[in-house]
């Protein structure tokens, strides 16, 4: 008796993975973490109204939760008076969402400051001397651009849905008018508070990828103006400030504004350079350059980037303010270069 019963016991046992592969379903893949990008936005005219009024259409058909400004958020010089017509009013369909704007500082938005003097730099506003012309403190203090705890550099997780793990997704926002040469505001030296932190903020983070956000140009194709007399690429202190950190924790990818383009640069050391500067600007042309994706239009129109992670895929399209696609690809981790993306809203039309 007592051997019957041990084999229907281990008859059903043998059964159970039957029984639970016909009766249930593995869980569902997380949800992919969806978000825009944009440089140059703060005109407050038709172009801005345009991309902003693409961004809210491409937002609420494909779920995005965040969209990062990448600076010079209020043009020409950054005016508080200026925030309600050249940002809120413009971007105020994409926040009626429940998207959540988080920006940069720009050299345009902080334009008529000049440092404070302050060692070691410091976090928030007192970096800059405040006046009457100097107003970023007005734009740290605007809950609608995001800045977290009023501080110029700061990181936004972004998990993916239904994942308690990780997050799957980390942005490291920075204000690069306090580094490298260009257009720094530091007289002597440089930020050395804001390079540690995002070196120990980079080094701590546990997100799957990794994503930096900023105004100035490390690495960028050469726009010129006034017949060539005044061109403007890589900053190339910038560059060696912020590169060795970027290679030694992880970064995957890095947005960049400042220039009023679209360029996409082939993989430089492991991450992905964008410039996404043509968010309100009239857009000027990139002239050639043997690290970028050769583009017949020369990027020159006004666009934002979507962005669409998972666990395995970072998948991007730069959208123009018609709504065309006008670049798309993916990649995985540690792949030499970029496949197709074809998930909405970045399929061919």
């Amino acid at each position: 008796m007592r051997k019957r019963r041990t084999l229907l016991a281990l008859g059903a046992a043998a059964l159970l993975p039957a029984v639970l592969a016909s009766g249930t379903r593995p869980p569902d893949p997380p949800d992919p973490a969806r978000f825009i990008l944009v440089g140059d936005t703060g005109t407050g005219d038709e172009r801005a109204r345009r991309v902003a009024a693409q961004i809210r259409r491409t937002a609420e058909g494909a779920a995005v939760s965040h969209v990062f400004l990448l600076g010079d958020n209020v043009y020409e010089r950054g005016e508080a008076r200026f925030i309600g017509s050249r940002f809120l009013d413009v971007y105020r369909g994409v926040l009626s969402l429940g998207v959540r704007i988080h920006a940069a500082l720009g050299n345009h938005d902080v334009a008529p400051c000049e440092e404070s003097g302050r060692r070691p730099v410091p976090r928030d506003e007192t970096a800059y001397a405040l006046s009457s012309d100097c107003e970023v403190d007005a734009h740290l203090a605007t809950p609608e651009f995001g800045y977290r705890d009023g501080f110029r550099y700061y990181s936004v997780e972004i998990p993916g849905s239904g994942s308690s793990r990780a997050p799957l997704l980390e942005v490291f926002v920075l204000d690069s008018n306090t580094l490298g040469k260009d257009d720094t505001k530091i007289e002597e030296g440089t930020d050395e508070p804001q390079l540690r932190w995002v070196a120990e903020a980079l080094r701590g983070s546990r997100a799957r990828w990794k994503v930096v956000a900023m105004h100035g140009t490390m690495v960028a194709p050469k726009r010129c103006q006034w017949l060539g007399l005044l061109c403007r690429d890589d900053d190339e202190v910038l560059r060696s400030e912020l590169e060795p950190i970027f290679t030694e924790h992880g970064v995957d990818a890095v947005f960049q504004g400042h220039q009023h383009f679209y360029a996409r640069l082939e993989p430089q050391r492991g991450i992905r350079y964008f410039v996404t500067g043509a968010g309100g600007k009239k857009p000027d042309s990139a002239r050639d350059d043997e690290r970028a994706v050769r583009r017949e239009d020369r990027g020159a129109f006004n666009h934002f980037v979507y962005v669409q992670v998972t666990e395995d895929r970072f998948g991007y399209c730069a959208i123009d303010a018609n709504g065309e696609i006008r670049d798309r690809g993916s990649f995985g981790r540690g792949d030499p270069a970029d496949g197709e993306f074809d998930g909405e809203p970045c399929s061919p039309r």
